[in-house]
């Protein structure tokens, strides 16, 4: 077992291992946490990611993209216990992650040095993160974000609270795409997020519960689940 593997599987939290169908798992990773093992990273991945790792062109993003995918096969294996070596990720036409005969769903996202992680065994599950940064340009680019049933609300908001709003509302719009398997193919002006979170995704079939997590001051982080899973969240440090 490499370092990596071990300092990633050691930080998992207990009640994980104990109960891993009970809820949605949501595992967050900061990269400059990690950067002891990120050299590491690529030594974990499958030839396909090592493809998708090397069409990166800046290095830091390769890098950073390397670790998220060894994070996420090292949780998925630990979950799973099944070893990494023999662990399964393939892709959909959308590039989403899924596992061989759905034994869990899972999900992936990344930005500005932090990766987060999302798997369920209830049913199909899409999460994502942003930074809380990229609030100030979100205004610029509502007309992307709203369906004509959210602008009287936000119209309503004081200006300086939209672009917050703007960027929870693009990320939890995110997680429901991913969760029904569409993706940005859909524009998120077509999706109407009611109050409550649930949303029935045509042509899809798919029926999600869309939740924000609050993870900290930094970030924006939604998951989108099959109605009333619980969600259970940590964020797993290193040691070193």
């Amino acid at each position: 077992m490499s370092d990596v593997y071990a300092a990633l599987a050691a930080s998992l939290p207990c009640r994980w291992r104990a109960q891993p169908d009970a809820a949605v798992l949501v595992a967050l990773v900061a990269l400059d946490d990690w950067a002891l093992w990120i050299p590491q990273a690529p030594a974990l991945l499958d030839d396909s990611e090592r493809a998708r790792v090397a069409r990166r062109r800046y290095p830091a993003h390769a890098r950073a993209l390397a670790f998220a995918y060894a994070a996420h096969r090292v949780i998925l294996a630990e979950l799973l216990d099944v070893p990494v070596t023999r662990l399964r990720i393939e892709r959909d036409a959308k590039g989403c992650p899924r596992l061989p005969g759905d034994r869990v769903h899972t999900s992936l996202s990344h930005a500005d040095g932090v990766v987060a992680v999302a798997v369920a065994a209830s049913g199909r599950v899409g999460i994502d993160i942003e930074s809380r940064m990229r609030a100030r340009e979100m205004p610029e680019i509502a007309a992307r974000v709203l369906h004509p049933r959210e602008v009287p609300g936000m119209a309503a908001l004081p200006i300086a609270a939209r672009g917050m709003a703007l960027l929870d509302l693009w990320v939890r719009k995110e997680a429901v795409l991913k969760a029904a398997g569409v993706g940005l193919e859909r524009g998120m002006e077509t999706l109407w997020l009611p109050p409550d979170g649930m949303v029935g995704i045509a042509p899809a079939g798919v029926t999600t519960c869309v939740k924000s997590l609050a993870v900290g001051d930094d970030w924006v982080v939604a998951v989108s689940a099959p109605p009333g899973t619980p969600v259970d969240w940590a964020w797993l440090r290193s040691a070193a």
